[in-house]
C-alpha cells in the first residue's frame, strides 16, 4: 500500500487526480474482536488500519476500504450485515474516505434495505465517506441506487478481455440517463494495463470510461506499468472531461446496442464544447471515410468555424464551417480502435482562427 502511494506520486498520477488508494477484500481478520469490531489481518497489516490511513493522509491521499452487505465478504471473511453502525464508526475512526460495499452472502435481504442501512450509518458518523455500491446491477438497483450511493455498479465484475469491456460498457449504458453528480454509474474498474488488452484496446477502454463518467479506478499493478500505459492513463484532456461536473454521461448517436459493429457517442462540456468518440467494436478494419459534426448536435452559426481536436494525437484536425463539418475526414480504424474528437466553436474573426493555418 505504501509503495503504491509512492508510485502514484512519483509517476505524476496524483497531480492528475488519482488520489485514492483503495483496499479490496481480505484486509480484515477472520474473526471480529470480543466487542464485535473489525480487526485487521495482522500478518498483512501489523501496524493496523488507522496507521495506513494516517500514512496516506500525510501524502494528501485518500484511504479506501472494502466490506460486504452480507454476513461474509466474497472471500468468506466477516461482512457488515447487522454490524453497520459499529463498522461505519470504526471506518470513520480509522480515517476511511471511501467504502466499497459488496453484495455477497446477503441472506436474501433486499439490497435497498441493506445498502440504505449502511448509508445511514456512514452519514451518522459525521465523516465524509464516498459510498461505492457494488451490488452488480442486481435487483433493479438502477431504480434506487442513485438515491443511496455516490457511485453504483451497473454490472458484474470486469475482466481484462475485450468482450468483457464491451459487455460492461453496454450493460451500464442502458442506464446512462440516471448517472449524475453524486450518483455515478460504475461499470467496474479500469483494466487498462492488466496485460491481456492491446494498446489500441487500452486506449478505447480508457476513452469510453472517461466519456461515460465512470469512476477511474486503476486496476493494474503499478510495478509493471509500461510507458504506453502510463501515457494512456495520463491523458489530461480526457481526465478533465471525465471530471467535468456539468458534463453529462455520453449519449449514443449511432450503433446503440451490443450487436453493432461501430458506434458514435458524444457529450457536451461546461464550456459548450462537444466531445465525440467513434469506436470500432468489430474484429475488422473500419473505413468510414468521414464523420458529420451535425450528427452529434454540433450546428455552427454562419460566422463560426468548428475547430476539431484529436484528443489522442493532441493535434488539430482542422477548422470547419457548416458545410465542411458534414465531412470531417476519418482514418481507417483498426479492430477495437477509436477516435476522440473535441469540437470548439470560434468566430471566424477570432485571432486564433485568423492566425491559424488549420483553416
Amino acid at each position: 500500500i505504501k509503495q503504491t502511494a509512492e508510485q502514484l506520486e512519483d509517476l505524476g498520477l496524483v497531480e492528475l487526480g488519482y488520489n485514492h488508494v483503495n483496499l479490496d477484500d481480505c484486509w480484515m481478520s477472520s474473526n471480529r474482536t470480543l466487542d464485535g469490531r473489525y480487526g485487521p489481518n495482522l500478518v498483512r497489516f501489523p501496524s493496523g488500519m488507522k496507521a495506513i490511513g494516517d500514512h496516506l493522509h500525510n501524502k494528501s491521499l485518500k484511504f479506501g476500504i472494502y466490506t460486504s452487505a452480507g454476513t461474509k465478504t466474497c472471500q468468506g471473511l466477516p461482512g457488515s450485515l447487522d454490524h453497520e453502525e459499529l463498522d461505519a464508526q470504526t471506518f470513520a475512526d480509522w480515517g476511511v474516505d471511501y467504502l466499497k460495499y459488496d453484495n455477497c452472502y446477503s441472506q436474501n435481504i433486499p439490497g435497498i434495505d441493506r445498502y440504505t442501512k449502511m448509508r445511514n450509518a456512514l452519514n451518522a458518523t459525521g465523516r465524509k465517506i464516498f459510498y461505492s455500491l457494488c451490488q452488480w446491477g442486481a435487483e433493479d438497483s438502477w431504480q434506487w441506487a442513485p438515491q443511496v450511493g455516490n457511485s453504483w455498479r451497473t454490472t458484474g465484475d470486469i475482466s481484462p478481455y475485450w468482450p468483457s469491456i464491451r459487455s460492461n460498457f453496454w450493460q451500464s449504458q442502458q442506464h446512462a440517463r440516471r448517472g449524475q453528480p453524486g450518483a455515478w454509474l460504475d461499470p467496474d474498474m479500469l483494466e487498462v494495463g492488466d496485460g491481456n488488452l492491446t494498446e489500441i484496446e487500452n486506449q478505447s477502454h480508457f476513452s469510453l470510461w472517461c466519456l461515460i463518467k465512470a469512476p477511474l479506478l486503476l486496476g493494474m499493478d503499478l510495478n509493471s506499468l509500461t510507458k504506453e500505459t502510463l501515457g494512456i492513463i495520463s491523458n489530461a484532456k480526457l481526465i478533465a472531461i471525465n471530471q467535468d461536473p456539468n458534463s453529462p454521461q455520453a449519449t449514443c448517436y449511432h450503433g446503440c446496442s451490443v450487436k453493432e459493429d461501430w458506434s458514435i457517442l458524444a457529450t457536451t462540456l461546461s464550456n459548450g464544447d462537444t466531445v465525440a468518440i467513434i469506436i470500432n467494436w468489430s474484429n475488422d478494419d473500419l473505413s468510414l471515410q468521414s464523420f458529420s459534426g451535425q450528427s452529434v448536435g454540433v450546428v455552427p452559426n454562419p460566422l463560426d468555424y468548428i475547430v476539431v481536436h484529436d484528443l489522442w494525437k493532441d493535434e488539430q484536425v482542422g477548422a470547419f464551417d457548416f458545410e465542411m463539418l458534414k465531412n470531417i475526414p476519418l482514418p481507417t480504424l483498426k479492430p477495437h480502435g477509436s477516435l476522440v474528437f473535441q469540437m470548439t466553436a470560434y468566430n471566424r474573426n477570432d485571432p486564433f482562427i485568423v492566425s491559424s493555418a488549420i483553416v
